[in-house]
């Protein structure tokens, strides 16, 4: 198994970057995207990398936010076969609240959410349970929220007036299973990372977690949540975590102080093979 990182806030050398996430897996011979970022950097990065989306078998959307799905027209034009998987609520329109400014609309773009709702039925695969995808390789569908620290690290609204909350209930995870443990993918984290990796060890029966990469929204965070999280994280014993994207800096910088060479911080560009 392979994973490449393709967009991040961060990037390599020669690589471009955006306040996004996509990640290329190579697993079981098939070809998995995982998001697609905002949409600049995708294209650039992964000809640089040398990657063909052309390849891509699957694609997975964790969330229907604009930074995950940016994308998602380029990459279904350039591989008319692949299959998509995600929960429903990708194409829910959703914002960004924050007081005394103007609202800000973080939904997929719309001409994405019409191309994946205009999807033929045999293309695409609602997540409203947990999904295996390629023997060993599994998505959560929803996540339970039952860790009283995490909440969804914003102020996310499904109206612009801010006046009805959004749970980001269409947050899902990965799954790869190797001979160390458990791999898990994250998007965003919106459902805390101890509620997520708590319900991957619940699905799939196993617990022991080789690692984890992707963003895990800590930037917003208390710190009693940070300590929590490493508490989980100390407990689990992962032999790597790649933090990217929406964690944070000063979260990141905490994770490592308290975790040490296992916290490595992603960056387009970065590869990781097991």
């Amino acid at each position: 198994m392979k994973v490449t990182v393709l967009v991040d806030n961060e990037a390599s050398d020669g690589l471009s970057a955006e306040h996004g996430l996509s990640l290329w897996i190579e697993v079981a011979d098939k070809h998995i995207l995982f998001d697609t970022g905002q949409g600049r950097a995708l294209e650039p990065n992964v000809y640089a990398l040398n990657i063909e989306l052309c390849e891509t078998d699957m694609l997975v959307l964790s969330h229907g936010h604009y930074d995950h799905t940016g994308a998602v027209t380029h990459v279904l034009s350039a591989s008319p076969a692949m299959r998509v998987f995600c929960n429903d609520g990708v194409v829910v329109r959703r914002y960004s609240v924050h007081p005394g400014q103007t609202p800000r609309d973080i939904s997929m773009p719309l001409p994405a959410a019409e191309a994946i709702l205009g999807l033929p039925p045999d293309r695409i695969q609602w997540l409203a349970d947990p999904t295996d995808i390629l023997t060993g390789v599994g998505v959560t569908g929803p996540i339970p929220r039952k860790q009283p620290l995490e909440d969804t690290g914003g102020p996310f609204f499904l109206n612009a007036a801010g006046t009805i909350p959004d749970l980001i209930s269409d947050d899902v995870a990965m799954w790869i299973r190797t001979d160390n443990g458990l791999i898990i993918i994250v998007g965003c984290c919106h459902s805390g990372l101890i509620n997520t990796v708590d319900y991957v060890q619940h699905i799939t029966g196993q617990t022991q977690i080789a690692g984890i990469i992707g963003g895990l929204h800590l930037q917003n965070a208390s710190p009693e949540r940070l300590d929590s999280t490493c508490a989980a994280l100390q407990q689990w014993r992962p032999d790597f975590v790649v933090p990217c994207h929406c964690t944070g800096r000063e979260a990141v910088g905490f994770l490592k102080e308290r975790l040490g060479e296992t916290v490595m911080p992603g960056r387009a560009g970065m590869i990781w093979s097991v």
